[in-house]
């Protein structure tokens, strides 16, 4: 972990160095570090361990877009992606998700070899926070309603911490908007965006596409 010890500024001038180094030399460089987003924006191909086993190889969009499993999708990504508990009925065409963000339908083409064929399946669902979107006013792109817990403007960008029913998501805005506490918002996102996995085998079972 070459740069650990470096404050945050010398830290992304490093990487930089680094990337134009790799190009430059087209040498295959092993790089380890418990920085996800070092291991994102530096890398060609992510391998992920825990505790020992490896869990998943791939390029960085690959990883972060379609983690393989629950602790994947936890780790990487920064701030956090949001997971929601729901409940799936699974048929031959796709599955019906019932879950705080309302009713979604998924097809078949757009889940994984690990998806079960057909029952009812407990599933959690995996949304980043900037795949959210927020607006003070319902309409067709923004249908689930919440109440805001804390809004953090932090100049380039705002991050939104919204309560939904019993559950706390991230929403991640460009720009600097401030939000009042317990203020009524509406979100929405592009559910093939958003990743399904089962919540008892922790395995993705709906791609990001």
């Amino acid at each position: 972990e070459p740069l650990s010890n470096l404050d945050a500024k010398l830290r992304v001038d490093m990487r930089a160095e680094l990337k134009r180094l790799h190009h430059e030399t087209g040498t295959t460089i092993i790089y380890v570090t418990h920085d996800q987003v070092e291991a994102l924006t530096m890398s060609t191909r992510i391998a992920l361990y825990r505790k020992g086993e490896l869990v998943q190889v791939a390029p960085p969009l690959e990883l972060y877009d379609n983690p393989v499993n629950l602790y994947t999708a936890d780790f990487i990504g920064n701030p956090s992606i949001n997971f929601v508990k729901g409940t799936a009925q699974v048929e031959a065409g796709g599955m019906r998700v019932d879950s705080p963000l309302g009713q979604l339908g998924f097809e078949r083409g757009d889940m994984t070899e690990a998806a079960p064929q057909s029952g009812s399946v407990d599933v959690t669902i995996g949304v980043r926070p900037e795949q959210l979107s927020i607006s003070r006013q319902a309409d067709d792109a923004h249908w689930v309603e919440g109440h805001v817990y804390s809004g953090m403007p932090a100049g380039s960008e705002t991050l939104v911490s919204v309560r939904v029913g019993d559950t706390m998501l991230t929403v991640k805005e460009l720009g600097s908007t401030h939000y009042a506490s317990d203020e009524p918002v509406y979100l929405g996102f592009n559910p093939k965006k958003v990743n399904v996995f089962e919540t008892k085998s922790e395995n993705l079972i709906k791609y990001c596409v």
